[in-house]
């Protein structure tokens, strides 16, 4: 883990968001497709600045994130 606490968002980051929420839309429903959306909604909040649970030391609870 990288000693600064900062994450830099640039436009092709933020581009990359972007697609790869194109990209879960199209998939099937089930549960690699809730986790998907579970991970794009965890970046997407990060992104916008708001803090994370424990400053990111555990993974938020009652929301889906990859493994």
């Amino acid at each position: 883990m990288a000693k600064s606490i900062t994450i830099r968002v640039t436009p092709n980051v933020q581009k990359s968001l972007k697609e790869l929420s194109a990209a879960v839309k199209s998939m099937p429903s089930g549960p690699k497709k809730e986790r998907a959306e579970g991970a794009i909604s965890y970046l997407s909040t990060t992104f916008k600045g708001k803090a994370q649970p424990g400053k990111g030391r555990h993974c938020p609870g009652g929301r889906p994130i990859i493994r």
